[in-house]
């Protein structure tokens, strides 16, 4: 292999990403050895510390995607070069995008991912959050639930946006024993959580004042874990 400079090396991986990768988890050096194929963890010729360094201030130039470390965030488990991560847009915010979570390509794997999430990834309020969601598009007994293509639509819609999902009853509905309709609206996480407060108070009387866990809840949830 002719010899290439670390900035140029960089702007392969950083090409292969973008065409290759995006939402998919790999590392730098993993990506490195996929353009130029053969391993590279035991080169004696590349600087990974350098083709990563480069690789990041590629990304922070253009401003277009970033190396999203969802789970692994604050984890030490290996060197820069080795530490996996998911290249996702810089636009994508989920309502929960300050937590642990991966990009998605599609609202479908945005859904499945909620189906399972792992315990002790985010804060109660958010876990109920997303059953809400998730249980939406199930068998609601004697409910109706929303099309799950409306509701994978609407995690594809909050997750550029930062809205969070609202599932309301259709207008018509008090007084109903059964057989209640429902739709999709979206508000801030900031309205969300200011209204949902009153209910963990109720399940946790030790919380802090109102704006106090509102605030850490939008800005700091994983402190909140």
């Amino acid at each position: 292999m002719a010899k290439e400079t670390n900035e140029s090396l960089a702007q392969k991986v950083y090409d292969h990403l973008k065409k290759n990768r995006i939402g998919i988890e790999t590392t730098t050096s993993d990506a490195l050895a996929e353009v130029i194929g053969e391993s590279v963890l035991m080169s004696e010729t590349l600087d990974l510390w350098a083709i990563d360094d480069a690789l990041y201030k590629l990304m922070t130039k253009e401003r277009k995607y970033v190396m999203d470390s969802g789970e692994y965030l604050d984890c030490c488990i290996g060197l820069p070069f080795n530490c996996p991560f998911r290249l996702r847009p810089r636009w994508a915010k989920s309502p929960a995008w300050k937590i642990r979570i991966p990009y998605f390509n599609t609202g479908a794997e945005y859904y499945q991912w909620i189906a399972d999430i792992p315990e002790g990834l985010m804060p109660d309020a958010y876990k109920t959050y997303f059953s809400n969601i998730y249980h939406s598009a199930q068998n609601m007994g004697y409910d109706f639930p929303i099309p799950l293509k409306k509701v994978e639509r609407a995690l594809r819609h909050s997750q550029r946006t930062g809205e969070m999902i609202d599932i309301v009853p259709d207008a018509g509905q008090k007084g109903k024993c059964d057989g209640w309709t429902y739709h999709i609206e979206y508000i801030s996480m900031r309205e969300y959580f200011t209204r949902e407060y009153s209910t963990q108070k109720k399940i946790d009387p030790s919380l802090p004042p109102m704006e106090e866990w509102v605030d850490a809840m939008v800005n700091h949830p994983n402190e909140m874990c």
